[in-house]
């Protein structure tokens, strides 16, 4: 029980945050940003789009980069707003447009693949651990990386364990230092390997299925926080002001700056193992030695912001458990997520994610459609953590049917035939669909 006392609070629960409560003002939101999209998987997918691994030229690499980066600054701040203005969790959220019930459909589908992620971070530690400790003491072996995964998963799920204050302490520390580290990299790679990129600068154009595919993963890379951006506004200083600049200053700079350095340094050597590649263009012994301890700082403190908050959240509105219980959950599951099959090579990792946002675009939608334009802007909260049949959020079964259809009706047509695009078309489907049935299943949507 005193366990409980010392490390929980209203920010560490399904309920309201006050505003007297939250943690986060301009600054600390902004860099706890920074320390959560610094992080190798953008990296990772930087180093796909120009040749020797990707298809396609620099010009069309920076317009993937600029385009998800401006729908990553609109998409988080529009629906943070309510996260933000009542500090209520995702989970909590949509309970509005799916339904008492319903809700639970969509949490589910948000959490599996952070779950996966949160393994994909760990693994990518454990290669940059097992990389410092081979350079030290010479020692290196298949099975000690996953003993190594396993021991950074515990050490990850005991910092959540400790609450959001911990993991915002460790966030935005870490973020100084990894931002010095990889700046210092950028400029080594630029200066030593310029002839190997420009080579790779002036491919051909590839306008076909590479190039949506590249765009839709790299949308899908943060279409997970888009679903969820609650579970961190909730925790901002209410302002206008704080929310649009946040995301402006807080997302485009580690954005550009990561897929930027992917970019040149899949130019430079060709390598898809992103903790290779970053050891081969260390300049020396040293430098990479700070480096792979930037890539193991910089795979904890996203995987504590983004990886493992929403399943915790979720878990605790499911099964009804402590914040506690439910860290404890997110990292043994993540453990059980096999994430070295999905790094095996860039067809498997771009697969993941245009799986799961074939459902996420129609989710945003309806998440945005119902706030927007079927509230108003204007939550009953009160009415959103009441249960049982009669209450407002009940609807049919307490399932809301048009919220449900808006999603797995585009998300299965565009799986099924537009997978490439599959965000792209799904967000605007989910958004039109719902706000179409809403009132005419509203007469439907009550027991």
């Amino acid at each position: 029980m005193g366990t409980e006392t010392k490390t929980a609070s209203k920010t560490d629960t399904l309920t309201p945050i006050p505003g007297t409560e939250r943690v986060f003002n301009l600054a600390t939101y902004v860099m706890m940003w920074w320390s959560s999209l610094i992080v190798i998987q953008a990296f990772v997918l930087g180093q796909s789009f120009l040749p020797p691994i990707g298809s396609l030229n620099l010009f069309q690499a920076v317009l993937i980069l600029v385009v998800a980066a401006v729908i990553f600054v609109i998409t988080f701040s529009l629906n943070g707003q309510a996260g933000m203005k009542y500090g209520i969790p995702y989970s909590v959220q949509t309970r509005s447009g799916f339904g008492l019930r319903g809700s639970k459909i969509v949490e589910v589908l948000r959490i599996i693949p952070a779950i996966v992620w949160y393994g994909i971070g760990t693994w990518i530690a454990a290669l940059s651990f097992d990389g410092i400790f081979s350079t030290i003491t010479g020692f290196t072996a298949p099975a000690a990386k996953y003993a190594y995964f396993v021991a950074l998963q515990v050490f990850q799920t005991w910092l959540a364990y400790r609450g959001i204050r911990m993991m915002k302490w460790f966030n935005v520390t870490s973020s100084i230092v990894i931002a010095a580290v990889m700046a210092y990299m950028f400029i080594h790679i630029v200066g030593t390997y310029t002839i190997e990129i420009e080579d790779s600068w002036t491919a051909r154009a590839n306008w076909g299925t590479p190039f949506w595919i590249a765009l839709t993963g790299a949308i899908g890379v943060l279409a997970t926080v888009m679903l969820n951006i609650g579970d961190m506004t909730r925790h901002l200083r209410q302002s206008q002001g704080n929310i649009w600049l946040g995301h402006l200053l807080g997302v485009l700079p580690p954005w550009f700056f990561m897929l930027s350095l992917g970019i040149v340094a899949g130019a430079a050597v060709g390598i898809w193992d992103p903790v290779k590649a970053l050891m081969q263009l260390s300049p020396h012994p040293l430098a990479m030695l700070i480096l792979l301890t930037f890539i193991l700082l910089a795979q904890f403190t996203t995987n504590l912001t983004i990886n493992v908050l929403p399943p915790a959240l979720v878990f605790m509105d499911i099964f009804n458990m402590s914040w506690h219980r439910a860290a404890i959950l997110t990292g043994i599951l993540g453990m059980l997520s096999f994430p070295w099959l999905l790094m095996a090579n860039s067809g498997a990792f771009f697969a993941f994610i245009l799986y799961y946002s074939a459902f996420f675009g129609p989710i945003l939608g309806v998440m945005l459609a119902d706030y927007f334009v079927i509230r108003k802007r204007t939550l009953n909260v009160d009415s959103l953590y009441e249960s049982g049949q009669g209450t407002e959020f009940w609807y049919f079964g307490g399932f809301n049917l048009s919220g449900l259809i808006a999603v797995f009706l585009p998300g299965i047509v565009a799986m099924v035939w537009f997978l490439p695009m599959a965000w792209l078309l799904g967000l605007p489907l989910g958004f039109v669909i719902y706000v179409a049935l809403y009132h005419r299943l509203n007469g439907l949507n009550s027991d």
